[in-house]
């Protein structure tokens, strides 16, 4: 009988604290082994299945916090209770860690952005200097490489026609790039007129999202579609308008790329002004060159007559 009694307390005592004892040892030493209560009764039951709901919820916690080290933030996690302190410090934990993987892919973008905007602004710089003597061709020039350098599909620029008064200016298309204009064939725009004329009446960007119907197409190998957005950008100098470029993608135009075409758009008003004005300059240098062309021949053609005159009274001096 003494026997007996011996190995039931070794079954229903002994080895399930031993069970205990150790598993706590591993738990103080960090390790969360697996564990499983036993088929015990009583007191020692209920300690064993509270040390396994214990158990596995450390190791929930570990997976959670294995997943936030490799940057995961979407793993489902609660708190047990209102009272569950770990779970409410793994959650503020989850939280701060996505704010700062938030701030700094923000702060990775604005650098890519701003390392993308300097680019763009030296590749259209030289660009300009290239073909600063032509508005035609640096107008096909800029809208093509501006058409490659963004998001955009299609672009045109229209330049204020040369002469025109300030009460009938007329905005002229002088490049274009995979552009159809089907319902503007003359393409070209009076201030006010149309969304280009209305950019260059504003004298502000007009960025659309919802354009008109049959606006423009853009043609591709796999057929036409309508655009999704639309940027209208004014060239000012001195707050005279110089032109304005449209650019038109299938999809959203990016803030970023929108300030960009900005900033492009006051470097090319300069241009276009600096191209105006030194085509005026050789007209009237031609101009003026033809009058002292015309001056001198009349000149020479005076200074003839005065000669014949002169043979002339000489001879009848002699008479």
């Amino acid at each position: 009988m003494t026997m007996l009694m011996a190995a039931l307390h070794n079954r229903w005592l002994t080895l399930p604290f031993k069970r205990v004892r150790d598993l706590i040892a591993q738990l103080a030493r960090g390790s969360v082994p697996g564990f499983s209560a036993s088929d015990a009764t009583g007191e020692v039951g209920a300690l064993e299945k509270n040390l396994e709901k214990h158990v596995s919820r450390m190791r929930e916690i570990a997976s959670f916090a294995n997943s936030l080290a490799a940057g995961d933030f979407t793993k489902r996690f609660e708190k047990e209770s209102t009272d569950d302190e770990l779970g409410a410090s793994m959650l503020s934990l989850r939280r701060n860690l996505k704010e700062s993987r938030e701030e700094s892919d923000a702060r990775s973008r604005e650098e890519e952005h701003r390392t993308w905007t300097a680019q763009g602004l030296a590749r259209f710089s030289a660009l300009f200097r290239e073909a600063e003597d032509d508005l035609e061709e640096l107008a096909g020039l800029f809208v093509k490489e501006a058409v490659g350098y963004t998001v955009a599909d299609v672009g045109a620029l229209f330049i204020v026609r040369e002469g025109d008064h300030e009460a009938n200016r007329v905005l002229e298309m002088y490049g274009s790039y995979a552009f159809d204009r089907q319902k503007h064939t003359s393409c070209s725009f009076a201030f006010g007129e149309g969304l280009v004329g209305r950019a260059a009446q504003e004298e502000e960007p007009v960025y659309i999202t919802d354009l008109p119907p049959g606006y423009i197409r853009i043609r591709s190998g796999l057929g036409e579609d309508a655009p999704s957005s639309l940027l209208l950008v004014p060239l000012l100098v001195d707050h005279q308008v110089m032109g304005v470029i449209e650019l038109a993608s299938l999809g959203e135009i990016p803030s970023h790329q929108r300030e960009f075409i900005r900033q492009l758009g006051e470097a090319l008003a300069t241009t276009i002004a600096r191209v105006k004005a030194t085509r005026q300059m050789r007209l009237l240098f031609e101009q003026t060159t033809r009058q002292a062309e015309k001056f001198s021949d009349r000149e020479q053609m005076f200074r003839q007559q005065v000669e014949q005159l002169e043979k002339e009274l000489e001879a009848l001096r002699k008479k």
